[in-house]
């Protein structure tokens, strides 16, 4: 999650004028009590709990890929690729994209991370001009294009681009692109205005900790709120041209603390990069967290990682429909809008299908289907929940259960949603690509 290393305040805060600013919708700061977020964790227990396995037929598979991650070829990351392979591993990721900041010293296509490494395909790229950009070779002039001119330039030798950040963009309007996030991690962050505040505090910190240690994954999912600008846009952008909605995970694993014990009873304070922070006193850090009385110095006596890779990567994920694990094959798959966005945190959603039949038979997400041959869209999902249909943004069906089908009455880019009830919170679970009736 980028751009959260904000400047520190200092220990004593201001965390009575924040708490009492609180007003209106319920935000993180709200979510992330330790019995909210125990909660939380037994909604997503029972999910596992119930969650049935679906077989894929057919000659595609599904490989759940992470778009929008960084290592330490970017700036504002330190993250070692043997260390953000193995977390997607354990988060049940198959490929990694990769989006470096680009810089003078290295050259993100053919120096960045690329092929099979313990299993998990790795795919070069950059986060440049407001989009996540896979060229296919390198593109020595980037930093001097034009947006609209990279996107065309990436197209032309055979690379991906995606609008990403689109809160920042919402009135872009771009041919050639491969599509939009549809999600973003950081963007859904950046909304908690009180946990931007509250992170400054190295007070509140070392409070909430007790809840990241009990319930790391939850404790993330605290900032989630539903993607509703983005998706508005997203129904804007298909209606001009076909676009593949992706997740951006903004992976950076960069927003921390750190306590190390120095000499003459001081502590040094930095953030999750190593930056030194400030120096204080132990016994002004002792008041609020406790350092062994057998401490060294040089030993780290306090760490607090608010974004772990594993996290990170597990929170939401871009499933994609492909023949194989390889670069093209997931890139076809991209392309061609075969793919759909799931909250993994919640549920694993492996299995989920959106597709439409007619008498020619069966059509994948991304596919182009005529109203004259009678489609019936149809979805099934390793658990039931609430099933929302939009054609063109608007809500025009809705449903309940593992499965629904339905006859759609009028052209459009038809897209579904599944709904859970997460600890009495409506929240999306699956946002698909849309099927586009003609």
């Amino acid at each position: 999650m980028a751009g959260s290393r904000v400047g520190w305040g200092g220990i004593v805060a201001f965390v009575g004028a924040i708490v009492a600013g609180s007003v209106g919708a319920e935000d993180a700061i709200d979510r992330l009590t330790l019995a909210k977020v125990a909660a939380v964790h037994e909604a997503v227990e029972a999910f596992a709990a119930a969650r049935k396995p679906l077989e894929r037929g057919g000659d595609l598979h599904e490989y759940r890929c992470n778009l929008h991650v960084h290592s330490a070829f970017s700036h504002d990351s330190r993250g070692k690729i043997e260390s953000i392979v193995a977390a997607a591993k354990r988060a049940g990721t198959d490929a990694l994209l990769f989006t470096e900041h680009p810089a003078a010293h290295y050259d993100f296509v053919t120096d960045g991370h690329t092929g099979l490494v313990d299993g998990v395909l790795l795919v070069p790229g950059a986060e440049t001009k407001g989009m996540l950009v896979y060229p296919r070779r390198t593109v020595p002039e980037h930093d001097a294009l034009e947006a609209q001119d990279l996107v065309r330039r990436v197209r032309a030798g055979d690379g991906m681009t995606f609008l990403c950040h689109l809160e920042e963009r919402m009135d872009w309007n771009l041919d050639s692109l491969t599509g939009s996030e549809i999600y973003n991690t950081h963007a859904d962050a950046k909304e908690e205005t009180r946990l931007y505040a509250m992170m400054k505090n190295p007070l509140w910190l070392v409070q909430v900790k007790k809840v990241l240690d009990a319930y790391p994954q939850e404790s993330l999912a605290a900032i989630f709120d539903p993607p509703s600008d983005y998706m508005k846009r997203f129904d804007e952008l298909c209606a001009v041209y076909p676009h593949t909605g992706v997740s951006g995970n903004d992976a950076h694993e960069n927003v921390g603390l750190r306590i190390t014990l120095l000499e003459g009873d001081k502590v040094r304070m930095t953030d999750a990069l190593d930056e030194e922070l400030t120096v204080l006193d132990r016994a002004v850090v002792a008041a609020f967290t406790p350092i062994p009385a057998d401490a060294q110095p040089g030993d780290l006596v306090f760490k607090l990682q608010l974004d772990p890779y594993e996290q990170s990567l597990r929170h939401v994920g871009t499933h994609v429909l492909a023949t194989e694990l390889s670069r093209d094959a997931i890139q076809e798959g991209l392309v061609k809008g075969r793919a759909f966005v799931a909250f993994d945190w919640i549920a694993d959603a492996r299995g989920f299908d959106f597709q439409a039949e007619d008498g020619n038979g069966r059509h994948e997400m991304g596919s182009h289907v005529a109203l004259s041959e009678s489609p019936v869209l149809r979805g099934r999902a390793p658990l039931p929940g609430h099933w929302k249909v939009f054609n063109r943004g608007e809500l025009v069906h809705e449903a309940d259960g593992a499965t629904f089908e339905w006859a759609p009455a009028a052209p459009g880019n038809h897209r579904v949603e599944l709904w859970l009830d997460v600890a009495d919170r409506p929240l999306p679970w699956v946002l698909a690509n849309p099927i586009y009736i003609e």
